[in-house]
C-alpha cells in the first residue's frame, strides 16, 4: 500500500512518494520489493495514489510489478486503498505490506513458513510513536488492538506486514464496500480486526528480534539508518 501524501517528510516528499524516501541510499519501496523477489514472490501489486508515475516507472525494472492508481487518494486511507486493489488481486492469496517499512528477509519467510492463513506479524514493541498495539489470547489468536497502551493486554506490536487468504481479504472488501461512502478514511488494521472478530480468527505470530523499523518522519529515518539498517 503505497498511496498517501507523506506529509511528514516535509520538503522530501514534494517530488517523490513515501515510499521513495531513501533510507541507506536505497528507496524504502525498492529495499522491500528487492526482500520479497528475493523471498520468491513472482508478482507484486502496488496500491499507488500520490505521484503514482514514479511507482510506475518501477515496472521498467521490475516485470513483478502491477500498479493500481486510487484517484481518492488524498480523501481516503489504507483500506481504501487495499479495497481499490481487489480486482488486481483476483483469487490469489496475499501478502499485505505498507510501503514506509525497512525489515530484515525473516519477516518475509516466517510469514510464508507458518502454516496459519491468516496472520498478523507483530514483535515487542519497539518504536517510540505511532505504535499499533496487539493483544492476543488463546492460541495465538487475535482479540484486540489500539493505538493506546493501556488499553490491551499488550503483547507486542504491529509490524506492517501481513498474510491473509483470499477468503479474508475478500470478506474485509465486501465488509468495506458497505460502509467505504460513510468511512473513506477508516485504516485497514481496523476492518482487519473486525473481520477476525466476526468473520474468521487471524492468528498472531509474535517474532522476537526481529529487526525492521516504519519510518514515518525524518527523525525515524535517522533512527533506521542508525540502529536497524546494518542488521539487513
Amino acid at each position: 500500500m503505497a498511496a498517501g501524501l507523506g506529509t511528514r517528510f516535509g520538503k522530501m516528499t514534494e517530488t517523490v512518494p513515501k515510499g521513495f524516501v531513501e533510507c541507506g541510499g536505497m528507496s524504502m519501496v525498492e529495499r522491500s520489493i528487492q526482500t520479497l523477489i528475493a523471498c520468491g514472490i513472482e508478482r507484486i501489486i502496488i496500491g499507488t495514489g500520490y505521484l503514482k508515475e514514479k511507482y510506475e516507472a518501477l515496472k521498467e525494472v521490475y516485470p513483478q510489478i502491477e500498479c493500481v492508481f486510487s484517484p481518492r487518494y488524498a480523501e481516503t486511507n489504507s483500506m481504501y486503498t487495499l479495497w481499490n486493489c481487489r480486482e488486481a488481486v483476483g483469487d490469489d492469496d496475499i501478502l499485505l505490506l505498507e510501503s514506509d517499512l525497512v525489515f530484515e528477509k525473516r519477516a518475509i519467510t516466517s510469514l510464508l513458513e507458518c502454516p496459519e492463513p491468516d496472520i498478523m506479524l507483530i514483535t515487542p514493541v519497539t518504536k517510540f510513536q505511532d505504535q499499533y498495539y496487539v493483544e492476543y489470547g488463546e492460541g495465538n489468536r487475535l482479540t484486540r488492538c489500539s493505538t493506546v497502551e493501556t488499553e490491551l493486554d499488550t503483547k507486542g506490536e504491529l509490524v506492517g506486514i501481513h498474510k491473509l487468504s483470499n477468503r479474508f481479504y475478500r470478506a474485509m472488501c465486501e465488509d468495506y464496500a458497505r460502509k467505504v461512502a460513510e468511512q473513506p478514511k477508516l485504516g485497514y488494521e481496523y476492518e482487519l480486526l473486525t473481520m477476525s472478530q466476526e468473520v474468521m480468527k487471524v492468528y498472531v505470530l509474535r517474532v522476537e528480534g526481529l529487526k525492521w523499523y516504519e519510518i514515518d518522519d525524518i527523525d525515524d529515518l535517522n533512527y533506521a539508518e542508525e540502529h536497524i539498517l546494518q542488521y539487513l
